[in-house]
């Protein structure tokens, strides 16, 4: 069954308002054939209608198929319309990091130094018993950016210290990953995109490093309903409210 998007939450519902009864409409696509039906539903992802023709038989059609005018019609009934939609679905997380690989460019018998690479492996399942249609997930990885470690095109491998007015500063990747349909008790497995964290070492120890401080997710329902919010282990990326972790600059890679 097709669900429409909310107005309001309450108590693990969305609700929009109900329609006072149901008519027929005259749809017409745009290569022009036409079509006597009533509208019934809209999928999640607001990209097909489904109608039901005069003599009962039921159909789905993509929305931008039809003419402008059908498609207004469209968006004034979904205005009409009442629904509740689930929002209280429970899902549990594992948040994993996991070293992908390290480069070691050793420049003589006292300085090396280091790339290290790695993503996190997020693991949701729905332990409700109804099945979550759709949903996306959103995540922002956080880490202090102490040295930068990168090949000149003129010079070979160099590295380069940063500097900011805040003592810690930090750099984040972001990125959201479609989970699909999640049935009950499976996991769906996503990876972020990679993380590069660097080191300088000089006679054997460690001068300077970044410093990985975790990962935060989001997971959204199809209508933008926030069904999960959780976070790596560490104090720093729990003091980081969602927002101020997207404010956070993007790492731009050295050249």
């Amino acid at each position: 069954m097709f669900r429409l998007p909310f107005i309001t939450t309450f108590l693990g519902f969305a609700f929009v308002l109900a329609a006072p009864g149901q008519e027929y409409h005259q749809f017409t696509s745009k290569d022009g054939k036409q079509i006597s039906a009533m509208l019934l539903d809209i999928s999640p992802d607001n990209r097909q209608v489904k109608i039901r023709r005069v003599d009962g038989l039921e159909f789905q059609f993509e929305i931008v198929g039809l003419s402008l005018d059908d498609q207004q019609h469209i968006k004034d009934w979904l205005k009409t319309r009442v629904v509740e939609v689930k929002t209280d679905y429970r899902l549990e997380v594992d948040l994993d990091y996991n070293a992908t690989n390290t480069d070691r460019h050793r420049l003589d018998s006292y300085y090396t130094y280091e790339q290290r690479f790695g993503k996190y492996d997020i693991a949701i399942r729905n332990l409700s018993r109804e099945t979550l249609p759709a949903a996306t997930l959103e995540y922002v990885v956080v880490w202090k950016e102490r040295i930068g470690v990168y090949k000149s095109a003129e010079s070979g491998w160099k590295y380069s210290l940063s500097y900011s007015s805040t003592e810690d500063p930090k750099i984040k990747i972001s990125g959201s990953k479609e989970l699909g349909e999640m049935v009950y008790n499976r996991d769906v497995e996503i990876f972020t995109n990679e993380v590069e964290i660097n080191r300088y070492i000089f006679d054997g120890k460690v001068s300077r490093e970044d410093e990985l401080v975790g990962v935060k997710i989001r997971v959204k329902d199809a209508y933008g309903n926030i069904l999960l919010e959780e976070e790596s282990a560490g104090i720093d990326i729990k003091n980081l409210s969602w927002d101020d972790a997207n404010a956070i600059p993007d790492f731009v890679p050295r050249t």
